[in-house]
């Protein structure tokens, strides 16, 4: 991948070192990037639209760049590598595959995948995995979120919008025996509509059946579902209990069986139906993107320009630090990595 460096902004961040956002240039990253109003874009683009549903590097870092620079912040740039004299900010799976670089200042945005110890400072998007080095950032709700037609009345269609493999409980087949048998409609929408709330009455949230917590998972789900005006089933995930409150503006299931019980309550009480909307809504003014681009801006202004400091202070035992821990991590991504082929698995171990 080239090393095309673009800058943005008006408002320059007050940071010790230029901000740099690196990307895996994916498909929709150099539209995104060129394009003079991200949303417009996603909204004229469908395709694109897919692609950053459906890519969390997209989500986490061209997005990111992209939304700060149509707020008009300046002192951020986007690349496809890392460089010397930045604050390089990419997804932790990006900096896994890199390797450890002692020349570098690295901030690593975790997601989903595991922590990366030599990284200088660490981004979570689930408070379960805080530590002194670290900070907690949500993701940004999904683009172009299509709310539920108000003309709709009665709950006739339940959904399930995001990827089957590992965040539904179940298997979609059981979903929709359970739904037939109350004469519901269970729909599994397409990546090209999971932003598309439009002809759904209730959104699940079940990604296993019990008390598991998920904690590398983020809440969006439920955010989204806020946004759109839907009531919201969910899981045990505590990124759901970090922001919203089971009862007030969602519902709770721990298994199937209470998940149709909880839709059933739903289908018979109106006032229930339209006091989680509500309350939902009023939730979801926390989680705008306006509230969300400022967060990054003191994000990036604080806690990740304090550690720069400290880094820049103390460089020689900051490189032996990341020697020693890349190292280390190296051992256990080849341990991992010997592991995935013994079981025959492709994904992360």
């Amino acid at each position: 991948m080239s090393d095309c460096t673009i800058s943005a902004g008006e408002r320059e961040l007050e940071t010790p070192a230029p901000v740099r956002f690196v990307h895996n240039d994916r498909f929709g990253a150099a539209e995104a990037i060129a394009s003079e109003d991200f949303d417009a874009l996603l909204g004229a683009r469908p395709d694109i639209l897919k692609s950053f549903a459906e890519n969390g590097d997209l989500c986490w870092t061209v997005q990111t760049w992209c939304r700060l620079r149509d707020m008009g912040v300046g002192g951020i740039e986007i690349a496809t590598e890392p460089a010397e004299g930045r604050i390089n900010l990419a997804k932790s799976k990006t900096l896994s595959r890199a390797g450890a670089d002692p020349s570098l200042f690295q901030v690593s945005i975790q997601a989903d995948y595991p922590r990366v110890l030599w990284a200088q400072f660490h981004i979570q998007q689930n408070t379960d995995l805080l530590c002194e080095d670290g900070a907690l950032q949500y993701l940004w709700p999904q683009a172009g979120i299509v709310p539920r037609d108000e003309s709709r009345e009665g709950v006739k269609r339940v959904g399930f919008l995001g990827k089957l493999d590992g965040n539904l409980a179940g298997t979609a087949e059981q979903w929709s025996k359970a739904m037939e048998a109350r004469g519901l409609e269970f729909v599994v929408q397409p990546p090209e509509r999971w932003n598309d709330y439009s002809d759904i009455d209730i959104a699940i949230g079940l990604r296993s059946f019990g008390n598991a917590r998920h904690s590398r998972k983020p809440a969006n789900k439920l955010l989204n579902s806020w946004i759109a005006g839907v009531p919201f089933v969910s899981g045990s995930d505590s990124a759901f209990a970090q922001v919203g409150t089971a009862g007030m503006d969602h519902l709770l299931a721990h298994n199937l069986e209470e998940a149709v019980s909880q839709i059933d309550r739903l289908r018979s009480d109106p006032g229930l139906y339209r006091d989680l909307v509500e309350a939902g809504h009023r939730r979801a003014k926390t989680f705008s993107v306006e509230r969300l681009a400022s967060q990054w801006v003191a994000l990036l202004e604080g806690p990740i320009s304090a550690r720069h400091r400290q880094w820049e202070a103390h460089l020689p035992r900051e490189k032996r630090r990341v020697r020693a821990l890349g190292a280390a991590q190296a051992v256990v991504d080849t341990g991992k990595s010997v592991g995935r082929k013994l079981l025959g698995r492709k994904t992360e171990a």
